[in-house]
């Protein structure tokens, strides 16, 4: 991506909220690309190589290929519950798309006598096994420092230096079981890098089984390069590397169950970035979260079910799923700039096929659902309503009811109230002079209607874009009571910065909707890139209202993110004190008993996630709500009498 100093707007625009999103700063390259490999004076060889070196399309540099690991077969030779790993750290020529694409060569890791790959070898065993691993560093000039290599869990992290030319040995104790990574820094583990960059595609999966083996399972890891890279104009350019196993969008691997398959996955973030990572259609079970060092595997009773689940960085993620009906459908990080188009390479695009426009890149993977049975069910007459995109001369937008345009007030879309069972059908007309969509973010729904363009289908339809001037009408099933949200799932930077999202409440089939008990709370942002509280928006309130309450009675807070990045908390107090608030829903899912608690402050809530608390006044008084989200704070007064 161009750096701040471009004049192109839109471009800096995007290339602002992307450093924001990561937390880094634009800087000046200090370092000229002229060798392949720069020689280093410093004395320990703990420098950091200068990256990257794009490739352009049909260029070669002489250097082997480093491949996409699709993590089916373990690295190694195991005898007798030892596993003999025999790793070299080398550079290579890779490509995130295809070979016929723009690239970068990289430093990449890979087993003696084979290809390099992206993510790391897979390194599993057995509980109770041992690995026996030898490490190469082929580097001219960096020490590399290994992690993860040493018995699970521990709590005194170790690591392993190795010299430039310099090869090591290393043998431990696989320890307990579980989903885990290791990682490979360039340096001698120094935190400070040049400009911000993420060398993370030095990292790979390591999993544990129990002794009795695991349930059948696939492991995908999601790694991360990003650097600036001077052009021969001298301008500078931000290069980026966003994949699962190795591949970006849409070129990432095509999952194809049938219906009424159970999926084991393991998640591994092998990136420092984090990422809520959200299932199209369905819900999963989160059975383990782990990292580095440990991992803990839930109970039954505890173990979350949800559509969106954040990964912190270098963080592990066990999930199962039931497929229930057949289509296509998504599983991809939430965080919009994760996921956008403007990731890919220079020129990636030139070599689409005609009339195609790739509105997504980096870390997504596609499943196509074979046909077969439909878990949905339809009670009742259905509902029909119309939904307006429209626009303001602001450039503002939102969804509506009406089709008159909005004022230069910016405001979410309006607040759908559906019934449990009931089918709605809700016709979008796109009042825009640009196109758009709407996914039904959390519903489980018909994949026709979900509402990806150019991939969403099933029973021969499929979810368009929505050009300016037409209209489409949406099937929408509500499956489950809950606190849901609807967004344009195109442009999606632009499209949400500029309003295009909306909240959803869907009431229990035998439920009646009390608005003076039931309250929702969106955090959105108002421009492609908040640099201030003001750019950020709360339910479109420009003052927070006060809120009425009784003695004893109950309102259920529901907080919804539907921003491209961030994250936010919110909590209650009187007095300066904290009142606890109940924690009973999540992405639209009643929490069991055992998960339900109370709380003092919410745990952090990132994009594409919502949660339900309850909140139960015990005497009356003045209250506050307090909002927490990036940079900006919002206070709602409750006012609680006695009944």
């Amino acid at each position: 991506m161009l750096c701040s100093c471009q004049t192109e707007k839109k471009q800096q625009v995007y290339d602002l909220a992307f450093l924001r999103s990561r937390n880094i700063t634009c800087g000046t390259p200090k370092a000229s690309l002229a060798s392949i490999f720069p020689l280093s004076s410093i004395k320990d060889s703990a420098n950091i190589i200068d990256h990257p070196r794009y490739l352009e399309a049909g260029e070669s540099s002489g250097m082997d290929l480093i491949l996409p690991n699709d993590n089916r077969t373990p690295a190694g030779t195991l005898n007798n519950k030892t596993l003999k790993l025999d790793l070299e750290i080398k550079w290579g020529d890779f490509r995130m798309e295809t070979a016929d694409r723009p690239g970068l060569k990289l430093v990449a890791v890979g087993e003696v006598g084979k290809p390099a790959t992206i993510p790391s070898p897979l390194v599993r065993i057995k509980k109770g096994g041992i690995i026996d691993a030898t490490v190469h560093n082929t580097l001219k000039d960096s020490t590399i420092t290994l992690y993860g290599f040493q018995k699970r869990p521990y709590s005194v992290k170790d690591s392993l230096h190795i010299l430039p030319g310099e090869t090591r040995k290393v043998s431990f104790e696989a320890g307990e079981a579980g989903t885990y990574l290791y990682w490979i820094k360039l340096g001698k583990g120094s935190k400070k890098g040049r400009f911000g960059e993420e060398l993370e595609q030095l990292a790979g999966a390591f999993v544990v089984d129990p002794e009795d083996g695991s349930a059948k399972d696939r492991i995908f890891v999601m790694n991360v390069f990003s650097s600036k890279h001077k052009q021969k104009d001298g301008e500078d350019l931000w290069l980026e590397s966003l994949t699962i196993n190795g591949l970006s969008w849409p070129f990432t691997e095509r999952i194809e169950p049938s219906v009424g398959d159970i999926l084991h996955w393991r998640i591994i973030n092998a990136s420092k970035r984090n990422h809520p990572m959200h299932l199209h259609g369905f819900y999963f079970d989160v059975l383990e979260r782990g990292n580095v060092q440990k991992t803990n595997i839930f109970d039954d009773e505890q173990i979350p079910l949800v559509v969106t689940e954040t990964m912190r960085g270098r963080t592990t993620m066990q999930m199962r799923w039931e497929v229930k009906r057949p289509g296509n459908w998504l599983f991809h990080c939430h965080l919009s700039f994760h996921v956008t188009s403007d990731i890919r390479l220079p020129d990636a695009d030139k070599l689409d096929p005609e009339g195609v426009h790739q509105h997504m890149a980096g870390l997504v993977l596609g499943i196509k659902v074979k046909d077969g049975p439909s878990d949905l069910i339809a009670k009742g007459t259905p509902k029909n309503l119309n939904l307006y995109a429209t626009e303001s001369s602001d450039q503002f937008s939102t969804y509506k009811f009406s089709d008159q345009n909005t004022d230069k007030t910016f405001t979410p879309g309006d607040l759908l109230v559906l019934k449990q069972y009931q089918t709605t059908n809700i016709t979008v007309k796109n009042a825009m002079d640009e196109a758009t969509s709407v996914h039904w973010h959390g519903l489980e729904i018909d994949s026709w209607s979900d509402g990806v363009p150019s991939w969403s289908s099933s029973d021969g339809r499929s979810s368009p874009a929505i050009e300016p001037g037409e209209s489409f009408t949406y099937k929408l099933s509500t499956m489950r009571a809950g606190t849901f949200v609807y967004h344009s799932h195109l442009d999606d930077v632009n499209q949400l910065a500029q309003g295009l999202y909306g909240p959803m409440i869907v009431i229990g089939e035998n439920e009646v909707y009390h608005p003076e008990l039931d309250h929702f709370y969106m955090m959105g942002w108002k421009t492609a890139f908040p640099g201030k509280p003001e750019d950020l928006d709360l339910n479109g309130w420009q003052e927070v209202p006060d809120q009425q309450a009784k003695l004893g009675e109950t309102h259920r807070l529901r907080v919804i993110n539907i921003a491209p990045a961030g994250n936010g908390w919110v909590r209650m107090t009187k007095d300066d004190k904290i009142i606890p608030i109940k924690a009973i829903a999540k992405d639209g899912a009643d929490l069991p008993l055992p998960q339900q608690h109370e709380v003092d402050v919410s745990p952090r809530l990132f994009v594409g996630e919502t949660a339900d608390y309850s909140f139960t006044p015990t005497e009356p008084g003045v209250y506050t709500f307090k909002v927490n989200y990036m940079m900006a704070r919002w206070e709602q007064t409750w006012i609680v009498t006695a009944q």
